[in-house]
């Protein structure tokens, strides 16, 4: 399996969009617990502002798109209230958003690759800790980056407009620019 994380062009919207539609489509007790909603978010507004920071990053299996990732290049102001265990400026940390497997390659390790890959980009790039929220239902999300490493660091009722006021759980991982993780080698993939 050849395995390829690259950083998405405009002209791979209607790419991304069929994506996670696949995604809602596949399973609605998933596309509930996800609580994303097409139309509201994401949506195309969404991808093309991470598409032209540079921070849209998409998986692809022997040249077939597989799963997406964003990438920001630093937090926003809802992480400022969290007690991170690393003490870093907006600037020192990458914020993983809307990781997404397509159905029909999950289970194959596929997530674990992008983080890895989200980790050697943030090494790279200098950024001393990488961070993410998941919402509380989405106990798959939280079983994977807690087995990746991440540490939980706190929790916090937000609004958005696809799920209203709900739970996140926010979550850090330390980046080390001499040494990143490779947890999909570990496992074969």
């Amino acid at each position: 399996m050849n395995t390829k994380l690259s950083k998405a062009a405009m002209s791979d919207l209607g790419q991304i969009r069929s994506l996670y539609e696949r995604l809602l489509d596949s399973n609605e007790e998933y596309a509930n617990i996800l609580q994303w909603k097409k139309g509201v978010y994401p949506k195309d507004a969404d991808w093309k502002n991470y598409i032209e920071n540079g921070e849209m990053y998409l998986l692809t299996v022997d040249d077939a798109l597989a799963g997406a990732v964003v990438l920001t290049k630093s937090q926003s102001a809802e992480y400022h209230d969290v007690h991170w265990q690393i003490d870093a400026q907006d600037t020192d940390v990458s914020v993983i958003h809307l990781l997404a497997i397509d159905p029909a390659y999950q289970g194959k390790g596929l997530a674990t690759v992008i983080l890895d890959a989200a980790m050697k980009i943030a090494a790279d790039t200098k950024k001393r800790a990488v961070r993410l929220d998941a919402i509380g239902t989405n106990e798959p999300a939280q079983k994977l980056y807690e087995r990746y490493g991440f540490v939980k660091c706190g929790t916090a009722r937000l609004f958005y407009d696809s799920c209203g006021w709900q739970d996140f759980v926010f979550y850090e991982y330390p980046v080390n620019s001499e040494k990143t993780p490779s947890m999909s080698a570990q496992r074969g993939v």
